[in-house]
């Protein structure tokens, strides 16, 4: 006499499926309350980890070939146009803005990791200057997502 399975092949998907969904429901949450959303009142002093880093300011970490922006224009119209930039983007958010300094946040597309970003606009030289840093809140390394996001950003803000 054959024994016949408990379970079909498509149920054991199913299940498996629903599975696999509960358990990615379950990681966004605990990177969610791992990640506490901290507004920053000023443009960090550097990196505190380089490797999940980028900043392009007075000392780089990683952005290679990228240097601070320099322009001729009020620091209130640069800040007006970057935080068009940054509304444009569907992931980012103004977390926090005053003038010459702006801090939002990116969140990456599927573990929903939250990343900070910090722009310093500041006036030096008859020039408006454009400072910027990427950091990962979480781990030890961003696997180069900062670097992607700094050199998108930058090359937004040259065609402003």
């Amino acid at each position: 006499m054959l024994l016949r399975p408990i379970w079909s092949l498509s149920e054991i998907l199913i299940y498996v499926s629903i599975l696999i969904l509960i358990g990615y429901l379950f990681m966004i949450n605990i990177i969610y309350f791992l990640s506490p959303n901290k507004k920053w009142e000023s443009f960090p002093e550097r990196c505190k980890i380089k490797t999940k880093c980028t900043r392009v300011a007075d000392t780089n970490n990683r952005g290679y070939g990228l240097k601070p922006i320099e322009i001729t224009d009020s620091i209130h119209n640069v800040q007006k146009k970057i935080i068009a930039i940054i509304n444009s983007k569907p992931r980012m958010k103004i977390i926090n803005q005053k003038e010459g300094f702006i801090h939002a946040t990116d969140v990456t597309p599927f573990f929903r990791f939250y990343d900070d970003i910090a722009i310093k606009i500041f006036r030096e030289n008859d020039k408006t200057k454009i400072w910027m840093q990427s950091q990962s809140r979480l781990g030890l390394h961003d696997l180069g997502v900062n670097e992607k996001r700094i050199k998108k950003l930058h090359k937004e803000m040259l065609l402003m």
